[in-house]
C-alpha cells in the first residue's frame, strides 16, 4: 500500500510567517542572481502585506476601511527588488565616485521606470504603474526599490518575468521569471474585522 503526503498550503498565516513563506525559495516568490560581486533579489510582495503596513500592523480593521485598502492594492502586483554588495547598499558601494554616485541616485529616485517592466508568457509588455525608493543614506543591507505593475494586462499568463535593464551601476540586464499560479495562490493573512 502506497501513501502520499499531500502538502497542504495553509489558508492563513501570520505577517512573520507570511514574509518566511514569500522568502522560502521552494515557493517560488524571490529569485536571486549574482553579477561582478553584486547580488540581486527580486521578491514578490503580497498585498496582504502591504495593507498589514498601512494599518500599522493591526489585524483588526474596521470593515469599511479593510474593503478600502483591498480595492486600493489589489489591481497590482508588487516586487521588491534589492541590489546588494558585500551586505551592504550597492549603491554605495558602486565605486564609480561622486559624479557617478550623484547620477545613480537620481536614477533610483526619478527613473527606473525606465529601466524596469514585466512581460507576460503572452508576450505583453507591463510598464511600472508606480515604484518607491526608501533612502537609507548606507544604513541598510541592500539598495531596495518596490515596484508595482497594473494586473489588468495578465489574462491567462503562464508565467510574469520580471526585466531589470542596465542602468549605470553595471548590473547588465537581468531577469527573474515567476509562475503567475504562485502569485495568486499566496496565503492570505486574517484579517479581524471591525463592524461599526
Amino acid at each position: 500500500m502506497l501513501l502520499f503526503a499531500v502538502a497542504c498550503k495553509p489558508e492563513y498565516l501570520s505577517e512573520e510567517e507570511l514574509k518566511s513563506y514569500v522568502l522560502d525559495e521552494d515557493n517560488n516568490l524571490s529569485k536571486s542572481s549574482s553579477y561582478k560581486g553584486f547580488d540581486i533579489q527580486v521578491t514578490y510582495r503580497p498585498n496582504d502585506l502591504i495593507i498589514l503596513q498601512e494599518t500599522g500592523g493591526e489585524t483588526a480593521v474596521d470593515t469599511a476601511e479593510l474593503k478600502r485598502l483591498e480595492s486600493k492594492y489589489s489591481d497590482y502586483y508588487y516586487f521588491i527588488l534589492s541590489i546588494s554588495r558585500d551586505d551592504k547598499e550597492a549603491l554605495y558601494q558602486s565605486g564609480g565616485g561622486q559624479g557617478q554616485f550623484s547620477e545613480l541616485v537620481q536614477v533610483l529616485s526619478f527613473r527606473m521606470g525606465q529601466y524596469v517592466n514585466l512581460t507576460t508568457s503572452e508576450r505583453d509588455t507591463i510598464p511600472v504603474g508606480d515604484y518607491v525608493y526608501p533612502r537609507t543614506y548606507g544604513m541598510g543591507g541592500a539598495t531596495t526599490l518596490m515596484f508595482a505593475f497594473s494586473r489588468e494586462k495578465v489574462k491567462a499568463d503562464e508565467w510574469l518575468q520580471f526585466n531589470l535593464k542596465e542602468f549605470g551601476m553595471g548590473l547588465g540586464s537581468q531577469t527573474f521569471r515567476f509562475r503567475r499560479e504562485d502569485l495568486e495562490n499566496v496565503p492570505q493573512i486574517k484579517f479581524t474585522e471591525i463592524i461599526k
